[in-house]
């Protein structure tokens, strides 16, 4: 330890250190000299005798010097240092390349940090690798009777209960207003440690408080210093606000999920998810058997008909990608790995960019790395020092990347995505990003730097040091060409990809979804619970409104329904017969719950039978074309029994096919059952209104006073359809603004790429051109010359480009509407149309370079 603190005091005294040691040795050869003259010799005699006898001076010098040194890092500083005033001596290259290597690192750290944003961010929380969420008979949540039944066992010290995204009314003066909320038992906060900036955490006293998000007392409250006791009406009881959460707080369902307050959880009328503590020094397999006794006494106080607590019991952390593979729906990881993909391509082509330019480097400095190989410097010495200048091009590369990190997300965050969850971005550089960012430029200096400095230091001395060159008929097809048609590759395959996207959102923009989205509204009304307890109450309201919203003037019709569609869904697998028929099908089928005038409110034909109908019975289904196809063939299906368990509703409708939950569906098949068959006891409705005359956006004002003129304690929210269907788009047009933005991205630097090697191609081939010239070479073989080297460079890009993409793209199908392929022609006529351009523009110049070319300057080139 002592002689590594003297090393590094050595670093900080090196000069003085130097001086030093030179009056040593110069102390040391006074004093021989001194010696040998008293004894009878010449004084310039004795001091070269002295000088001879000490031995070589500067070897002398380094080895004592070695004593002290750390040999490694003060080769490193020096390597540096050399690095740092040959980039300096070249501004115009360095930038350039610091450029490349900003945009191709700054975009793969944007995507990382979107990435880590939505699937790997860990909650808000004390020690969140000791929690974990419980799954108990296979169930993600537990009615609070069970619940609280687990909690009581006293098996486990740390039990808390959440249910989010839950929504709460919120009375205003004279509005309601839906907000989002979490609901939790009272000790949540204190098990799961969630912190709170303002006020105090929730207790097991608070039964009737409420800890508010940062967005929401911002936003909502304007800030109110005071906030803390206010009291806030909501589902028609106050709450006094006793906390304010952090600006930065997550939750624990993730997914950038933001709702809008904390509320205790309803005793009896809901269930929640449970979060359990891991106890210390307890391990998986003995926490796995205490939950299994409990399951054993569940089974035997609330047993289940079909199932058992004892059966699927798993414990998931919270955070980690255990978390992500059990909660992460498999569309967004798939669409989040393509997007990582996609722009490790880019970061490929920045660093072939800068790789071209270290090539065209290393030519000009060839003389200079022959002459240090020369007079002894090493191979290995010299490829350290030029991967040293390929490290601090691609450090600097990742320090401007990182600003225009902060940039990008700092514009994501204020992005408001069309969901119908509050999602908010909080992107915030982290530990994660800074190591991803240092990985990203190791491997950006290794993979620019690498090839070119192998290739710099495999020199024939005699001709570099010569600078012999060849007139004519060089060598043109070389690793630079290489590295140019690769580029053009990767960049065919991103801007294809991206133009794919670009086709998928106008088909999807332009596609019918098999409704009318012009002339309908959808009406969300959400009741107070306790106020509507029992179904014959939700039943009379919705009678009412009904009648309310037919009455409004400029309302052609209007219906309730369970399932809006295109902005959820509810499926089953659950299997079917065809009246007595000994067959069974199994398929996934849509199902909605719609009232009377619904198809018609809608504007869904019925092909055969009619619709719904205030005085059907209950056991009656209408279905959709798909399934009529798939059960009856070419038989009528109305009329006909479709058996399901023991339930066997009656088809009384065939409806045309229509979209339910995703653009991309394509026939699904599906029923429709009578509103009134379901349990009636959601107060969150759906009302579907079809305008007569008046535009949709004209009809939103008039409906919310309608329908809040009922029940003012009620959270109204209207909006035309056509605006409903930005959770249907979104993928579409997430899609196509970020792999069209990137492609454009790669085709940018692939062009700049192409017109760098052109333009070198042409400067080293100056005295070439110049005999041409010479002997009578017209402009027009000369620009044929240019022009084809640089066709050839795009043909061979666009053909092994074109080739792979055709290759890996068909995994893309899941994300595109029925009737678009991943071998869209379209999009590939698109791309060969904008690599045509790019190619002749990046062409243009060099082309220009070499007809200006004259002949006697030329010949006398140097």
């Amino acid at each position: 330890m002592k002689e590594f603190l003297r090393r590094l005091l050595y670093l900080r005294r090196g000069s003085r250190f130097h001086e030093e040691l030179d009056q040593e040795i110069e102390f040391h050869i006074e004093t021989r000299t001194d010696e040998l003259e008293q004894s009878g010799v010449p004084r310039l005699e004795a001091i070269a005798r002295a000088r001879r006898e000490f031995g070589h001076t500067p070897f002398v010098r380094e080895s004592a010097r070695a004593a002290w040194q750390i040999r490694w890092m003060e080769d490193l500083f020096a390597d540096v240092q050399y690095a740092a005033r040959a980039l300096r001596r070249s501004p115009g290259f360095a930038l350039t390349a610091i450029v490349s290597l900003a945009l191709g690192i700054g975009v793969n750290t944007t995507i990382f940090s979107l990435t880590n944003e939505f699937l790997l961010n860990s909650p808000s929380c004390r020690n969140p690798e000791t929690l974990a969420v419980v799954r108990l008979g296979g169930n993600s949540h537990l009615p609070m009777a069970e619940f609280r039944f687990v909690r009581n066992a006293g098996l486990f010290e740390g039990l808390a209960g959440l249910r989010e995204p839950d929504e709460a009314n919120w009375r205003s003066g004279e509005e309601t207003h839906r907000l989002w909320a979490s609901r939790v038992t009272t000790n949540f906060f204190e098990v799961t440690g969630v912190p709170v900036a303002l006020g105090r955490p929730m207790q097991d006293s608070d039964q009737s408080a409420t800890v508010i998000s940062d967005h929401f007392w911002r936003n909502r409250l304007g800030a109110d210093p005071n906030v803390l006791g206010r009291s806030l009406v909501l589902d028609g009881r106050p709450h006094t606000v006793i906390g304010v959460l952090p600006r930065t707080h997550r939750t624990f369902t993730g997914f950038g999920l933001a709702p809008d307050l904390y509320l205790p959880v309803e005793p009896d009328q809901t269930a929640v998810a449970v979060h359990l503590r891991l106890p210390q020094g307890m391990t998986r397999q003995e926490i796995l058997d205490r939950l299994t006794s409990v399951g054993k006494e569940l089974d035997r106080v609330f047993p289940q008909p079909d199932s058992s607590w004892t059966k699927d019991i798993r414990i998931t952390p919270i955070e980690g990608f255990e978390r992500l593979r059990s909660s992460s729906p498999a569309a967004i990881a798939a669409f989040f790995g393509l997007l990582m993909a996609v722009v490790a391509l880019v970061l490929l082509i920045a660093c072939a960019n800068v790789a071209s330019l270290l090539l065209a480097r290393s030519s000009s400095r060839r003389q200079e790395l022959a002459l240090r190989l020369a007079i002894g410097a090493s191979r290995s010495r010299i490829i350290r020092q030029l991967l040293t200048e390929s490290l601090l091009l691609a450090m600097l590369g990742a320090i401007a990347g990182f600003v225009l990190n902060l940039g990008l997300t700092s514009l994501f965050n204020s992005v408001q995505l069309p969901l119908p969850l509050p999602v908010r971005l909080m992107i915030q550089p982290d530990t994660r990003l800074l190591l991803y960012s240092s990985i990203l430029a190791l491997l950006s200096a290794l993979f620019a730097g690498l090839g070119p400095a192998l290739k710099a230091t495999r020199v024939e001395l005699n001709s570099a040091l010569k600078q012999s060159e060849h007139q004519v008929g060089q060598r043109r097809w070389n690793l630079r060409s290489t590295l140019v048609v690769g580029q053009l590759a990767v960049s065919i395959l991103l801007l294809g990809v991206g133009f794919l996207f670009a086709r998928n959102l106008l088909k999807s923009t332009t596609m019918g979804p098999g409704f009318d989205v012009d002339r309908t509204l959808w009406a969300y009304v959400r009741l107070v619970p306790a106020k509507y307890s029992t179904p014959k109450q939700i039943r009379a309201f919705i009678d009412r409104e009904i009648e309310i919203l037919r009455a409004t003037p400029g309302v052609e019709s209007a219906a309730i329904n369970r399932i809006v569609p295109l902005n959820n869904s509810s499926a089953t697998f659950e299997p079917f017969q065809i009246d007595n028929e000994p067959a069974k099908y199994r398929m996934r089928l849509q199902v909605n719950n719609v009232g009377p005038d619904y198809f018609r409110t809608m504007g869904i034909p019925i092909l055969a039978g009619d619709e719904f109908k205030a005085s059907d019975p209950d056991q009656v289904i209408i279905i959709n074309e798909s399934l009529a196809r798939r059960a009856f063939g070419s038989r009528n299906p109305v009329g006909r029994t479709i058996r399901f368990g023991k339930r066997a509703p009656v088809v009384i409708g065939l409806a045309k096919n229509s979209k339910y939950f995703t653009l991309g569906e394509e026939n699904a098949p599906a029923i429709y059952e009578p509103y009134a068959a379901q349990s009636l006891s959601e107060v969150n409705l759906n009302f579907m209104v079809r305008a007569s005359r008046l535009s949709p956006a004209d009809l939103v004002k008039p409906l919310t006073k309608a329908l809040g003129a009922l029940d003012p304690s009620a959270a109204i929210e209207v909006k035309p359809m056509r605006h409903a269907m930005g959770m249907a788009l979104l993928p579409s047009q997430v899609g196509a603004a970020l792999l069209g933005s990137i492609g454009l991205l790669a085709l940018t630097l692939a062009s700049i790429g192409l017109y760098g090697v052109l333009f070198y191609t042409v400067s080293r081939r100056i005295r070439e051109i110049g005999l041409r010239v010479a002997l009578g070479a017209r402009p027009a073989s000369i620009l044929r010359m240019v022009f084809g080297e640089s066709f050839l460079l795009v043909s061979l890009g666009f053909g092994i480009g074109l080739g792979i993409a055709l290759l890996i793209t068909r995994p893309l199908a899941m994300f595109l509407v029925p009737g678009l392929s991943p071998a869209d022609p379209l999009s590939y006529l698109a791309v060969t149309a904008v690599l045509t351009i790019v190619a002749i523009t990046a062409t243009t110049a060099p082309a220009l370079h070499a007809l200006r070319v004259d002949p006697l300057t030329a010949l006398r080139y140097e």
